[in-house]
């Protein structure tokens, strides 16, 4: 007869508002690892994750994990501020101004 499947459906609450989504791919550095939704920049050899002393040169926020050494980033947007992975030493506060210029927004998340 006939085989019922099933699945799960995780909903992932990131895109906070309409504006426009801009994306890019680049090449992630040797030994750089880069998690869904962190910050990142451009560093001598591709791309990294930033940390509190490359705040200012953030260029985007990861889209996803990096899949055959390149990674899909986000170059404008609205986002949710509670689902950007933050790293180590990095703070939301230090982050928008940042992220603002490239026309990057956090926004709350109401519940």
């Amino acid at each position: 007869m006939y085989d019922v499947k099933t699945a799960n459906l995780e909903v992932e609450n990131f895109h906070a508002g309409s504006f426009p989504i801009a994306t890019d791919v680049g090449t992630v550095e040797a030994n750089a690892t880069i998690r869904k939704h962190a910050p990142i920049i451009k560093g001598a050899n591709g791309l990294k994750e930033v940390d509190d002393e490359t705040i200012a040169q953030v260029i985007g926020i990861a889209a996803a994990e990096p899949s055959d050494n390149e990674v899909v980033y986000y170059l404008t947007g609205e986002f949710f501020e509670n689902a950007i992975v933050l790293p180590e030493d990095v703070t939301l506060e230090a982050l928008k101004p940042v992220l603002r210029q490239n026309s990057i927004f956090l926004k709350e998340a109401r519940q």
